[in-house]
């Protein structure tokens, strides 16, 4: 019998056993993100988004609306109208907030794949936090923004030595997914199909061999 590995990039995650974290993503801060390309960080986030409905994961979205802070960015709106856990006000960097902390605990899971403006303030203090309180934390770096790349740099460095695992949101897809004959190969594909060539920069050639793009197999 094969052990079960106990580092956490080893084991990695599924749909049955993860919950998702959506941090901050309001129009206020949204223009401050810098270090990924604009049209690109949309895309990304975007495609992160359809996590919660293809996989029907518990999802939380942290955040909240007003004059400073605008309003929460379309995709995240429509997570919150299918019923998306929202924790709204908080006077601190981190969304581990107590109600945060019942709710996860509910859930019954313990791995948490965690998104959000920015990797260097709320959702790497909210990444910690997870930590510290047991989670296996994964963080999806291509939609989590901020307007340094040493800022970025630090924060992934940060993460990382502290037990948290760097993830994109396509690998993140794929290890959720786990086949491409399976259950959720069909919508998974889809959203390959329509976001993975604009999370790259500039144009993509492609390459396959009857210049359709990748496909579902037979």
């Amino acid at each position: 019998m094969i052990a079960s590995p106990t580092n956490a990039a080893l084991a990695g995650f599924k749909a049955t056993n993860t919950a998702l974290l959506y941090v901050d993503y309001v129009t206020g801060l949204d223009n401050l993100m810098t270090t990924i390309p604009s049209r690109q960080y949309r895309n990304n986030i975007a495609a992160f988004a359809s996590f919660s409905r293809i996989f029907n994961m518990p999802t939380g979205v942290l955040g909240e609306e007003n004059e400073y802070y605008g309003t929460f960015l379309p995709e995240i709106k429509e997570l919150i109208t299918a019923g998306a856990k929202t924790f709204q006000s908080r006077s601190t960097p981190t969304g581990y907030t107590e109600e945060l902390a019942l709710w996860l605990r509910g859930t019954g899971r313990r791995n948490v794949l965690i998104g959000g403006i920015s990797i260097d303030n709320c959702t790497l203090h909210t990444s910690l936090d997870l930590l510290r309180a047991g989670y296996n934390v994964f963080f999806v770096v291509d939609v989590s923004s901020t307007n340094s790349k040493l800022a970025e740099d630090a924060a992934i460095i940060r993460l990382s030595q502290a037990g948290a695992v760097p993830v994109s949101w396509l690998n993140a897809l794929t290890e959720l997914g786990e086949d491409f004959a399976g259950p959720y190969g069909r919508e998974m594909m889809g959203v390959i199909q329509s976001r993975w060539p604009a999370s790259t920069v500039g144009v993509v050639d492609d390459s396959t061999p009857d210049g359709h793009g990748m496909q579902l197999p037979a």
